[in-house]
């Protein structure tokens, strides 16, 4: 990975809001801007310096559930730990898949008969039904390992919009969560 630091689109924010002003873009503005906007992002990256690696900031031991858990059972967890979560784990520990809470607030949700096509395409997303987690779970889960960069993490957060993503190891098994708070602990 190179020192040089990635400029992003909030970097150039911090930069404009720095300068106080408005500008008209001239050669001179346009260096001094292209400064302020590399002192913004080696300023973020700096607060990744001394830990890098996603094992040093996820939350160990995970709160789980297996795929035969129900969605009653699954939204009593949620509720009693507090979490929005929950990574999908068979008997061996390894990862299969993941329930969110919107996951289980679609079971309530869905579009009765006669509801219209397009109330149907404007959904992110279809809920599944069933009774079970195994039947509702998303199962292509995105998954980082504990070697991993924090970064990686940062930018699958930024992409996807997740709030939290599974940590596993080589042989796919749960090692970790980590979440925009694990991030946000970690940069104070």
């Amino acid at each position: 990975m190179s020192n040089r630091p990635v400029v992003i689109l909030e970097d150039v924010e911090a930069a404009l809001r720095q300068t106080g002003k408005v500008m008209d873009i001239t050669p001179e503005d346009l260096l001094a801007l292209i400064g302020l906007t590399l002192e913004q992002a080696e300023k973020r990256q700096s607060t990744f310096e001394g830990k890098q690696w996603i094992g040093e900031i996820m939350t160990v031991p995970v709160i789980t559930c297996s795929p035969d858990a129900t969605i009653e059972e699954a939204a009593r967890i949620l509720l009693e730990k507090n979490i929005h979560c929950l990574p999908v784990v068979d008997r061996e520990g390894g990862l299969v898949g993941i329930v969110t809470e919107s996951d289980l607030i679609f079971q309530f949700s869905a579009v009765p008969a006669g509801g219209s096509l397009l109330h149907l395409l404007r959904r992110k997303k279809l809920p599944k039904s069933g009774r079970t987690i195994g039947e509702i779970m998303i199962e292509r889960v995105v998954a980082v390992h504990p070697d991993d960069p924090i970064q990686k993490a940062v930018r699958l957060m930024i992409k996807y919009g997740y709030g939290r993503i599974p940590v596993v190891d080589g042989d796919n098994r749960l090692a970790g969560i980590v979440a925009r708070k694990d991030i946000l602990y970690f940069l104070r």
